[in-house]
């Protein structure tokens, strides 16, 4: 059940999974970097951040689910 409540913390926040899984490091990467790229997609292209998103949580959360356990 560990490994699908950090992939599923991910979705919902990210970086959430990875700090379920004690990697607090990798966790607030994870948060702030997709911060920054979102919030640099949005200033230049507008609406950009609403396509890259959900592919970062995704990969947040394939992240999360991987590194549970290590």
């Amino acid at each position: 059940m560990g490994k699908k409540t950090a992939a599923i913390l991910s979705l919902l926040i990210i970086g959430l999974g990875q700090f379920y899984a004690g990697r607090l490091w990798r966790a607030l990467a994870w948060f702030f970097g997709s911060v920054l790229i979102l919030s640099i997609l949005t200033l230049t292209t507008g609406l950009g951040g609403l396509a890259v998103g959900p592919l970062l949580s995704i990969a947040a959360a394939w992240d999360a689910y991987s590194v549970y356990g290590d």
